[in-house]
């Protein structure tokens, strides 16, 4: 339903929809000073168009209460006046004073076509009544003065200027009363409104401008937590592929471009050295450069459940008095045969012999220990 609502600040009256008013709570920007206001607020009652209209109000009959004005005359004049007929009496409606507070609401009283206005008939009468006025012939004729009207006999309508009249206040009201076509727009436009600066409920641009921002921040956000995703994935590639057995193909794959391998369990505490003894070598001897060759035999065991990397050895060669001469790290590529896998097979176990050549050292005893390098 359209309705009508009137600018506070020039006055401008257009037409509205519910809508738009709910959409905006009710707030509207003016077509022709661009004022921002509460619509709802400065609605205007349509007018009925049925409606009867108001009957004018009662016009007084009585007479005036100020007694008659009665000047002293000279007994000639007296008895000429009293010699004379007297004009039948009429008792005119007393005219209705509009104050300048009425005319400002546009409360007009209700005007009547029929009757005549008395400003357009008082003038010229007033003027007929003083050309009618005896005029002395000559001056033998003597000076006859002019007498003042009687106020009971007037027949005159009286007749008063007050500010406007009331057809200029109802033309005046209806000057107001007519809606000037305006836009009623919800929105800010940069070519309409150049220079203006709307609410921000208002601006759509800013609106638009934030809207893109946040969609650039949610895009950065879900970017990084990627790039997050994607780290932790590189670091903990080992612990996912032995966590999910059938992910390790695929991190095998991506590792490709990467040149990174995929690792398997780390837990040291899973490995144990079942037996290990240090021998000299079948058929060897101490040569002429002092050097001894040995020949270590480990048996090692994964009592793990998964499979896991192979363990590096520690080998810590004594003396007579249990004082390390020397140590020896062993790397898995150095014990392993050919044939063994890339990982320590869950609950297997494998036999190796490991050469040891050692130079000018006298040999007692040994340690050996295991580690993840």
């Amino acid at each position: 339903m359209a309705l009508t609502t009137r600018c506070p600040q020039c006055g401008a009256a257009f037409r509205v929809v519910a809508d738009q008013l709910r959409v905006r709570n009710g707030l509207v920007r003016c077509g022709e000073c661009a004022t921002v206001f509460d619509g709802r607020a400065c609605l205007v009652p349509a007018p009925d168009a049925g409606a009867p209209r108001a009957a004018a109000p009662p016009v007084p009959s009585a007479p005036p209460s100020d007694p008659p004005f009665d000047p002293p005359f000279d007994p000639p004049y007296a008895h000429r006046a009293a010699s004379e007929p007297a004009a039948p009496a009429t008792q005119a409606p007393p005219a209705v004073l509009r104050g300048r507070a009425d005319m400002q609401r546009g409360d007009a009283p209700p005007v009547d076509e029929d009757e005549p206005d008395a400003m357009a008939d008082g003038a010229p009468e007033d003027e007929a009544d003083w050309d009618a006025a005896p005029r002395p012939e000559s001056a033998e004729a003597g000076w006859r003065p002019i007498l003042p009207r009687d106020p009971a006999h007037d027949d005159r309508e009286p007749a008063f200027r007050i500010g406007r009249t009331a057809t200029a206040c109802a033309a005046a009201d209806a000057e107001d009363a007519v809606q000037v076509p305006g836009e009623v727009r919800t929105r800010y436009s940069n070519a309409v409104d150049s220079g203006r600066t709307p609410p921000e409920f208002l601006d759509d641009d800013r609106i638009q401008a934030r809207q893109l921002v946040r969609r650039l921040w949610a895009y950065a956000c879900v970017l990084g937590v990627l790039a997050l995703a994607a780290q932790l994935v590189y670091v903990y590639r080992g612990a996912i592929a032995g966590a999910a057995p059938a992910l390790r193909p695929v991190l095998e794959q991506a590792c490709v471009p990467l040149q990174c391998s995929v690792g398997h369990a780390r837990r040291i505490e899973r490995i144990s050295i079942t037996s290990s003894s240090l021998r000299p070598a079948a058929g060897a001897a101490q040569g002429d450069d002092a050097r001894t060759r040995l020949t270590l035999n480990v048996v090692l065991r994964n009592r793990y459940d998964r499979p896991q990397e192979w363990p590096a050895l520690v080998l810590d060669l004594t003396d007579i008095s249990d004082t390390v001469v020397a140590r020896k790290i062993i790397l898995p590529q150095d014990y392993l045969p050919s044939q063994a896998g890339p990982a320590f097979a869950a609950g297997s176990e494998i036999n190796l012999a490991i050469p040891v050549e050692v130079a000018g050292l006298q040999v007692n005893g040994y340690q050996l220990d295991k580690f993840f390098p």
